[in-house]
């Protein structure tokens, strides 16, 4: 199983390779610690070793082997739980105009009776590294890595009658695709229903399937009336009275990837179990045309039983 990403840095080798070679400094923006707080470390003093166990993040230990001071940086990476398995990881930091390109690899195996997961896996752990690096860009550009996630639990939420469209796209676009649709659609629809739309928008994920390179969602607008003659595409449905697992992103859209992927996670760990027929969204509390990406606020909602 191999994986690798790469992003570029505006800033020189020395910020980042200390963010890097200190295991002290990985909870500021390891994807995995930020969705588990609650993770105990052990660290050892010099930085070079650390031992994890979480009810979420399972336990392990990582070890620096080897070190090119700004350049590269290798370790050992074991996992105990949910499984048993090994890892070589890699870091690579190359000064380019403009800023160090950061090269994120790993190498490893699963058991043999997890064979059938191996592309899945690869494309995860690289969804993984990417918000990784996401996090680490931020907080060595801006001492801050602008991904606050709050872990509001269980929520009852009232049902919602909503004027929407739906959008079918290659994973690989859906930023850009989803984009086009709140810059050109949504605008348009909150000029011609003005008067009905009663709440904040929101995307229901039907489909979200990274390694088939598939999406379907549907943008949706709280509506207080019936709505006669629509348009094609545009439809009026209902969600239902749920109850709902509630993560929330205070930061940029950049790092919604990490709140979904907490609530995944959380799933996995069985913290809670998908309600049958319901499909996870997320709800915007703040628009961009007003606010500070810094501070926009979005809920990301999994239906629970």
């Amino acid at each position: 199983m191999n994986v690798k990403k790469s992003l570029l840095i505006q800033k020189e080798a020395k910020d980042i390779f200390k963010y890097l070679n200190d295991f002290h400094n990985w909870p500021q923006w390891s994807p995995w610690l930020i969705a588990d707080p609650n993770t105990s470390l052990n660290i050892d003093s010099d930085g070079k070793f650390y031992y994890w166990e979480g009810a979420v993040t399972g336990s392990g230990d990582m070890r620096v082997l080897n070190e090119r001071k700004n350049k590269s940086l290798s370790c050992d990476l074991n996992f105990y739980k949910p499984w048993k398995s090994r890892a070589k990881v890699d870091f690579y930091l190359e000064e380019k105009d403009g800023g160090t390109e950061v090269t994120w690899t790993m190498q490893s195996s699963l058991p043999w009776f997890l064979f059938w997961m191996k592309k899945s896996m690869e494309v995860y752990v690289g969804m993984d590294y990417k918000r990784g690096l996401l996090l680490l860009k931020d907080l060595v550009e801006h001492e801050n890595t602008f991904c606050d996630l709050k872990f509001e639990g269980f929520k009852n939420l009232s049902k919602i009658k909503y004027l929407g469209f739906q959008t079918r796209c290659k994973m690989s676009s859906v930023e850009q695709i989803m984009n086009e649709d709140f810059q050109n659609i949504v605008p348009k629809l909150i000029k011609d229903y003005q008067d009905l739309i009663c709440g904040n928008p929101f995307t229901l994920y039907h489909k979200f399937d990274p390694v088939k390179d598939r999406v379907v969602y549907t943008i949706g607008l709280p509506i207080n009336k019936h709505i006669n003659d629509l348009p094609t595409p545009f439809f009026i449905r209902e969600l239902p009275d749920m109850k709902v697992h509630s993560v929330l992103l205070t930061g940029p859209y950049r790092h919604l990837g990490t709140a979904w992927a907490t609530q995944m996670m959380y799933q996995r760990a069985k913290k809670f179990r998908s309600k049958k027929g319901l499909v996870p969204f997320e709800v915007y509390l703040n628009s961009p045309q007003d606010t500070d990406e810094k501070k926009l606020k979005t809920a990301v909602y999994f239906p629970v039983v």
